[in-house]
């Protein structure tokens, strides 16, 4: 079990993310997968990128970790640098870490699929794609 490798076992977007007092337990509010807008470019309301990650034991140190969002050409649209610290002991196996974090002014210039990146400690141990898709407003139905 020593050489399980770290990893991203989910990647969530969410409007809110609120730690319960006492618990430590986190709520996510809003919870989505894509952004349907009525036209581009579109700034996007602040939103949490939630990385999960699993199989990190190494406490006692800071650990570098980025979050990118980008083109699929590689185009980088927003990222946030970090570190994580951790207890100074091991952890134990099967812990995972829930790392959320605020995307304040995400502008996309145009639809299309865009990639979320996590990379911790230089290596990219996690992605996810996200599709932003221009929607006509629907019309209420008429009145009879």
């Amino acid at each position: 079990m020593d050489n399980e490798p770290v990893i991203i076992p989910a990647i969530l977007l969410s409007d809110m993310v609120i730690r319960e007092a006492g618990t430590g337990k986190l709520s996510y509010i809003g919870v989505f997968s894509q952004w349907n807008v009525p036209q581009m470019p579109v700034q996007v309301a602040p939103f949490f990128v939630t990385a999960h990650v699993a199989n990190f034991r190494h406490g006692g140190m800071e650990v570098p970790i980025s979050i990118r969002i980008e083109s699929t050409e590689g185009q980088k649209i927003w990222s946030a640098d970090g570190k994580v610290a951790f207890p100074g002991r091991e952890l134990p196996a099967g812990l995972v870490v829930e790392l959320p974090t605020p995307v304040v002014g995400l502008t996309f210039r145009e639809a299309g699929r865009y990639i979320f990146r996590i990379v911790v400690d230089e290596e990219e141990l996690g992605r996810r794609d996200v599709h932003v898709r221009v929607v006509a407003p629907q019309q209420p139905p008429p009145r009879a």
